[in-house]
Formats: structure tokens, C-alpha cells, sequence
């Protein structure tokens, strides 16, 4: 009895111990000097990304979409490959003779990780703005209607 009553004393302060967890939307999993080091570290190795933005974007035609999701699937081919050349990078600092205090390994590492938050950036970027058109296109009638994917499909989704 002494033991669950314990326990209970114990479980009922761990709310108060815990430190408070930080949202979601404000979650990185590198600081932001960490990532641009990286990023300008595998340069010349891996090259640059550069990113399309489509924030506060609206399709006029659907050709305009299909345009822009042309746009989206080659960044994110492009940070497929980016990511590999980035593992190559890390691999080679892993070799015998190399100094195991580089942080250049967590750095590249980084700059991955900023790659990949980019990525996701440019998805829901550009499926807010397909949806957009997608529900602008049921309205209008000068639109023709778009009832398409807004988002990349995956292997697990059927694409």
C-alpha cells in the first residue's frame, strides 16, 4: 500500500517537474546558423536549393497549376538527390585520418534536415493554393473543374 501510495505522490508532481514542450509549428531539429553553416559547407559538394515559394499563391488556369506542381516535383527531386550527396558528405567525414571534433558531419546533417523542411514548406505551400483553385474551379464556371491531387502521391497512397 505504501508503494502505489508512492507512486501516486511521485506521478502527481511529474506535470509540474516536466518542462514545458514547445508547439509544433516553432519545432526545428537544428539552429538556424547550424543549418546555413552545413548548407555552405556541402555547396560544393552537393550545390544549392533553390526553393519555390508558393505562399499567398492563386492559379489562374489549370496550366498555371500543372506549371507550378512541374515546379514543386522537381524541387523535391532535387532534395532526394541533394539529400543523398549530403549522406555521401557525411559518410567522408566518417573515414579513418579525419578529425572525429568536426562538427562538418552534424552540419551537413543540418543542412539536410533544412532541406527537408523546405520540402514540406513547398507541399503544403503548393496544396493550399491547389485547393484553392480546386474549390475556385467548382465556382466559377469559366474554370474548368479540377478534381486532381493537390498533394504529392507516394507509393503508399497509390502514386
Amino acid at each position: 500500500m505504501r508503494v502505489a501510495t508512492f507512486a501516486i505522490c511521485l506521478l502527481a508532481t511529474l506535470p509540474a517537474a516536466a518542462e514545458p514542450v514547445q508547439a509544433a509549428g516553432d519545432y526545428r531539429t537544428c539552429p538556424a546558423e547550424i543549418s546555413e553553416e552545413g548548407r555552405g559547407l556541402v555547396a560544393k559538394s552537393c550545390g544549392t536549393l533553390a526553393v519555390p515559394d508558393f505562399s499567398g499563391v492563386e492559379f489562374q488556369s489549370a496550366g498555371e497549376m500543372e506549371d507550378a506542381r512541374s515546379l514543386r516535383d522537381g524541387f523535391l527531386l532535387g532534395v532526394k538527390v541533394y539529400g543523398r550527396c549530403v549522406s555521401d558528405f557525411i559518410t567522408a567525414q566518417q573515414q579513418p585520418g579525419t578529425s572525429a571534433d568536426s562538427p562538418a558531419a552534424d552540419q551537413a546533417a543540418c543542412a539536410h534536415s533544412w532541406a527537408e523542411n523546405k520540402a514540406t514548406d513547398v507541399i503544403r505551400g503548393f496544396g493550399q493554393a491547389c485547393i484553392a483553385y480546386a474549390n475556385r474551379s467548382v465556382m466559377d464556371i469559366r474554370l474548368p473543374v479540377y478534381d486532381g491531387p493537390c498533394y504529392p502521391e507516394t507509393d503508399e497512397t497509390g502514386g
